[in-house]
Formats: C-alpha cells, sequence, structure tokens
C-alpha cells in the first residue's frame, strides 16, 4: 500500500494489542450483541474510530425491496463507506456469510470495501474482480488472536488517521491478480488444458501429428523435474539478458533465500521490506533496496565466496555455511529497520 505508516503509529497499536484482553472479552462473547461490544467495537477503537464513527444498523438502500440494514458502516470524509457485517463469536466466516455482504455492498453508495467479522477474524474484501459485485476471497485477513508485526502495519492502513481507499484498492487489486495469475499458471501446470498444449506443439521444432497420443506424452513431460530445468534456463537467460555485465548466479539467489527465510523468522523483520541487488562484483541483500541499509554482501567467485555484514568478513566454504552468522544478520537487519 503506498500510504507511509510512521514507525511511532506501528508500535502504538502493537502496544495496544497486547494490551487488548481478548481472552477476557471472548469469555463475555455469548451473542452477536456481546461481541459487537466486547471485540469488534473496541477493535476499532483501536484503529481511532469513535463510536460516532460506527453507525449501527446501517440501512441499504435496495429500492422496492425489503429494506435490509448492515450491522455497521463507515462513512470517511462524508464519501467513501466501509461496510461491516458482524457475526458471533466463534462462528464460521464461510463463504455464504461473505455472499450476505454482496447486497449490502451492491446497493451501498460510495462502497468499496466490506469487513466481515466474528469479532476475531477480520476478512476485508472489495470488488476488484467485477464491479459491485464482492470478490469471492478477502485481499486481507487479521486475527487478534495470531497476528504478527506485519499483519500490524498492513492492518494500519485501515486506520482512521491514515485510510486512503484509493490506495487500498489498489493494493487489492495487485493481491488479486498475482493470486490470479499464480493459480491460472498452477491449474495448467496441474492439467494442462488442449489450448496450451497446442500452442507448445505448434512451437516445437520436432513436428508431428497433434493426437490424443501426443497430448498424453506432453501431459507427462509437464512434471516437476521439467519444471526445475526450465526454472534453471530462465536464471541462466535473465543473467545473459542483462546488458551491463552483471551475472546473478545461483549461488547468490541460493544464499539470498537462506537468508531471507532466517531473518523474516524473527517477527520483528519484514519480509517485504527484504530484497537484493546484483552488481558486477557482489550481490547485496538490503532493506528497503537501499544502499544505505545494507544487510550484507555476497563476493562469490570462481576462488572464494565471503559474506560481508557491516565490514566484518567471513569465509563460506559452503553455501549453508551462512546458517552460522544468522545472530548477526539478525542484529544487522533490527539496527537498520528500528
Amino acid at each position: 500500500m503506498a500510504t507511509v505508516i510512521p514507525k511511532q503509529a506501528v508500535t502504538q497499536l502493537k502496544k495496544a494489542l497486547d494490551n487488548f484482553k481478548v481472552i477476557d472479552a471472548i469469555e463475555l462473547c455469548t451473542n452477536e450483541a456481546q461481541t459487537r461490544k466486547f471485540l469488534i467495537e473496541p477493535f476499532f477503537g483501536l484503529l481511532n474510530y469513535v463510536s460516532n464513527d460506527l453507525i449501527p444498523e446501517y440501512n441499504a438502500d435496495f429500492g422496492d425491496r425489503v429494506s435490509q440494514k448492515i450491522d455497521y458502516a463507515i462513512i470517511l470524509n462524508k464519501k467513501d463507506t466501509l461496510l461491516v457485517e458482524a457475526k458471533k463469536y466463534n462462528s464460521k466466516l464461510s463463504d455464504k456469510e461473505a455472499g450476505q455482504l454482496n447486497g449490502y455492498f451492491n446497493n451501498t453508495k460510495n462502497s468499496r470495501i466490506a469487513i466481515l467479522t466474528n469479532g476475531i477474524e477480520y476478512k476485508f474484501y472489495s470488488d476488484v474482480v467485477e464491479p459491485n459485485i464482492i470478490d469471492s476471497n478477502p485481499f486481507y485477513v487479521f486475527n487478534l488472536l495470531t497476528y504478527d508485526e506485519n499483519d500490524i502495519e498492513s492492518l494500519l492502513h485501515f486506520d482512521k488517521r491514515f485510510i486512503k481507499i484509493i490506495d487500498i484498492i489498489s493494493t487489492a487489486q495487485e493481491e488479486v491478480f498475482i493470486r490470479s495469475f499464480e493459480t491460472s499458471i498452477f491449474n495448467e501446470l496441474i492439467a494442462p488444458s488442449k489450448d496450451l498444449l497446442k500452442i507448445i506443439h505448434k512451437n516445437m521444432s520436432f513436428k508431428s501429428k497433434f493426437n490424443e497420443e501426443t497430448q498424453g506424452k506432453m501431459i507427462n513431460l509437464i512434471n516437476s523435474t521439467l519444471l526445475k530445468s526450465l526454472y534453471e534456463k530462465k536464471v541462466l537467460e535473465e543473467t545473459k539478458s542483462n546488458s551491463l555485465g552483471v551475472i546473478t548466479t545461483e549461488f547468490e539467489i541460493q544464499a539470498y533465500h537462506t537468508i531471507r527465510t532466517m531473518l523474516i523468522q524473527n517477527k520483528r523483520i519484514p519480509k517485504e521490506r527484504i530484497s537484493y541487488k546484483d552488481f558486477k562484483n557482489f550481490f547485496n541483500i538490503s532493506i528497503d533496496n537501499s544502499t544505505k541499509k545494507v544487510i550484507c554482501k555476497l563476493v562469490f567467485n570462481d576462488t572464494k565466496m565471503k559474506l560481508i555484514i557491516d565490514n566484518n568478513e567471513y569465509i563460506l566454504e559452503h553455501i549453508d555455511d551462512v546458517i552460522k552468522y544468522k545472530n548477526e544478520l539478525i542484529n544487522r537487519t533490527l539496527v537498520l529497520i528500528e
């Protein structure tokens, strides 16, 4: 999301969430009204919405149909409207409940975001796939019992002080696009369509008749071994196409993923802020892709592999040796993000 969230706001919300006596509140919730009072309203209070911001039993205009009311509406800047559908604590938030939002969503002016919650789990929906029809999957989910620091920063984009609907929708669109693309590619790999096989067959240098036997042979070839081979060729092709002569090796990528995996095990380190940039003679792993926030530097060549952390050099015998310096890497990263 494009909105920049102050570090102080993250710290404040984390403290407020840590102090929120969720278990005590749960024990008071035996029906929907109590869930609203002891869980949902305090939750929005943490996001700086006061009681006047939460309009209960908001009337969704259904024209000639029987008037129906949604549990809450939050009107932002007298324009954008957030819709909130509340369920009793411990209710399963199924597709049926999400579908119930469609009517409200479809008939409420200036509504692009709807929230379905049981007081613990908060599912955020939009209509980025088809206008005025709620998406089948939420673009963001927050859970009061299982959140981490990354979730807190994302949640702050819905804080009354920082919320910008246009930015949230843009991020939702990106999330839905990526998810849809990955799902489509995965489905084609699991069960290749005839259209895909036709395209591949047409572009093969070995010419044969496109029949059921050929299709079966092609389907059997699309497996994990093939994908691994294609991945390696793709990495090599990308390095060849780099006009600056920078060659990103498989060893550098492997070291990057190993280091990144170690770092994000620490809940204080946001995974989206870790990135890399390859140069002609070294490979930087950094925060926010900044040359001023370098976590470590890899210097790999034909004779040696070297890891540099804050001017301290370590010789590696094997790629996995980076694990030996886990503490140094985490401490360096925490310094850079705090």
